[in-house]
């Protein structure tokens, strides 16, 4: 059975695929700090709902279609990592990314995301979610 926590990830990522904005702050708390991988990236933090519609209206103007493909997630105890991949289509360039790896941090409070991280880099996830590989392999990984 899926933590609560791991649930409320999953419906975040699977709401950030439908550019669901009501879906995606259902799972995040009003005062959500939201750095996706472009945001990463340009040292950008979107901040609360605003920044949450803010985000998405970015991504409908850049991206054709952009798609997060969570494998795996692990529950760390108010916090939840999830490995897998990303893939999309820039609107202007046509140029398609298949395949980018990616690591979403997920700091929860009450049941909702307060934090999000998005990373490219599994080992600076991991430093960030202060958890080792073997510590990962001892607690399992839910699919």
């Amino acid at each position: 059975m899926e933590s609560k926590d791991i649930e409320v990830v999953r419906s975040n990522l699977e709401a950030t695929n439908r550019r669901d904005a009501e879906g995606m702050m259902a799972c995040m708390h009003p005062n959500v700090e939201f750095v996706p991988i472009m945001a990463a990236l340009e040292g950008r933090v979107y901040r609360g709902n605003d920044g949450v519609r803010r985000w998405l209206a970015d991504m409908n103007e850049h991206w054709e279609y952009f798609e997060t493909c969570p494998e795996e997630f692990h529950d760390l105890g108010g916090r939840v990592i999830s490995f897998g991949h990303w893939r999309a289509c820039g609107r202007a360039s046509g140029v398609v990314v298949d395949g980018q790896p990616a690591t979403w941090l997920a700091h929860i409070e009450d049941g909702r995301i307060i934090k999000w991280r998005t990373f490219t880099d599994r080992a600076e996830a991991l430093e960030a979610a202060a958890v080792t590989e073997a510590e990962l392999a001892n607690l399992g990984a839910e699919r």
